[in-house]
This record gives structure tokens, sequence and C-alpha cells, in this order.
């Protein structure tokens, strides 16, 4: 079993998450609060006003005219555009390292968080679930674990995989077993040290549905069935891909047929292009 007195110790290494993301999620999910505290939480902030209106007067988004201020992006764009751009574009320092247990290189683990966040939204709008926000938060947020798990996976990989293959056990499953701790569990543990929401941190920890009680969440599974579709699109990326349990009353629920599920995938597929126009303009 790993040291996990030495896993926990690394979550201080972590950059902390800025305290205006904190408040723009609790606005943007309140529903009492006005658009204009919102806008006035995010002007506050020099430097994120000025990478949102970087990134909104990009030639990735094509707009028309010259944004110059976070009303006028708001009013182009629309709140819930707005809200995910500055959720994007400052909850990725942790995310777009490379993470090389998990045979991720620079970048791959942020992209693929920003497309799975897309597909986590579009589920949860489709069943008309609340705190949008949060939910794709914790989607982009959902591998945090494997930013420090990472080493500790590289050591132990033959054995994990080993699990995987001749005991059919799930990745997740596998690291716990192995190190003493997985990287869903590490996730929900450093969300609560940035003081999320505990909705939020029982999604983050329980992304991949190991805990039954999960799979009637519908955020959580939205999340869960998120990532499930990014590793059927991509396949090759990651030493996990695909390593984990198929919970097909899950995806019954979610997915009408087949021809369902192949539709989301290629809307993963055109998030992935807008995620990479995105992360050219930032």
């Amino acid at each position: 079993m790993t040291d996990l007195p030495g896993i926990l110790k690394k979550v201080n290494n972590l950059e902390p998450i800025p305290t205006v993301i904190h408040k723009v999620l609790a606005l943007a999910g309140d529903p009492d609060a006005s658009l204009r505290d919102l806008m006035t939480v995010v002007e506050r902030d020099p430097a994120i006003t000025a990478n949102l209106l970087k990134t909104v007067n990009s030639a990735h988004m094509g707009l028309p005219v010259k944004v110059d201020s976070v009303h006028q992006a708001v009013s182009m764009l629309g709140q819930q555009k707005v809200v995910e751009m500055v959720l994007s574009q400052n909850l990725s320092t942790n995310l777009n390292h490379s993470q090389e247990g998990y045979g991720l290189a620079k970048g791959d683990l942020w992209r693929q968080s920003l497309a799975v966040a897309m597909v986590a939204r579009t589920l949860a709008k489709q069943r008309d679930l609340m705190s949008l926000p949060a939910i794709y938060t914790a989607a982009l947020l959902k591998d945090i674990g494997k930013v420090i798990l990472h080493e500790y996976v590289a050591d132990q990989l033959e054995t994990i995989q080993q699990m995987v293959s001749d005991r059919g056990m799930s990745f997740v499953e596998a690291e716990n077993e192995v190190l003493g701790m997985d990287h869903a569990a590490l996730g929900g543990i450093i969300a609560k040290q940035w003081q999320f929401s505990p909705h939020m941190i029982y999604m983050i920890e329980n992304h991949h549905l190991a805990n039954v009680a999960s799979r009637n969440d519908p955020a959580t599974a939205a999340i869960y069935l998120a990532d499930m579709v990014a590793m059927m699109v991509d396949t090759g990326l990651g030493v996990d891909r695909l390593a984990y349990h198929v919970y097909q009353d899950v995806f019954n629920d979610f997915f009408a047929d087949k021809t369902a599920v192949r539709e989301m995938m290629l809307s993963y597929k055109t998030f992935q292009r807008e995620v990479n126009e995105f992360m050219d303009s930032v």
C-alpha cells in the first residue's frame, strides 16, 4: 500500500482555486441572484475580465463587433456561455500538465476534461437538471486526483492493469486495491479542501458510479456518461481507457437507443474541435 499521508500532503502543492470562481458558481446557481451581481463579480477581477474579453474577441468566436465589457459579452453570448468561459479559463492550471502515469501528455487531460464538461452540460440540459454550472465544473475537475496520483500509478501500473485484466476490476477499483487510494476519492478530498459544495464533492468522488447510490443521482450519472462517451471516442488516450464498468441501466435511462449514443459521440467530436479552437485562443 502506498504512503497515504504522502499522497494527501501533495494536495497542498496544487494551485488553489481563485476566490472569484466560488462567487461565480454561487451566483450562477442562485435563482434570486441578478445578472448584474454576476457581472460585477467578474468585472472586479481585472485578470479574469481581460482573459474573458481576449477570448470573446478572438477569431474563434467570430463575433461581428469588438466586445469591450463583460456586460456586452453576456448580451451577445448569454450568461451560461460567459460563465463557462470564465470557469474554463481559470480551472486549467492544475490539469494542463502531463500525467505520465496515466499516459497523458501535456494538455491531454485538460482538453478531454473540457470536452467531457460540454457533453455533461448537454446531457444535463436534456434532462432539465438544475445547477448546470456546478455540473460543468465537476466534470472539468472530475480527474483532478490524477494530477497527484499519476506518479504512484506509474510505479504500480503493471499490477493495476493485471488486476483489471485478470479479475475484471475497473481501473479505479484496482487503484484503490493497490494504492489504498483512487483518483476519484482523491478528487473528492481535493474538492473538499477547495471548499466546493457537498454535491460537487459528491459528483467528483463518484463520477465512476462505484457507489451504487450515486447511479440514482442524475447529475453524477450525467458526468459518468459524458466520461464514458469520451473514452469510447478517445480510445487511444490514457492507460485507463475503457477500463471501467458499463452500467447499462444508466445508459438506458439517458439514451433511448444506440443511435442516441452515437449522436452524443459525434457531439463529443464537435466539442473536441471547439476545445482545440478555444485553447488556441487563450
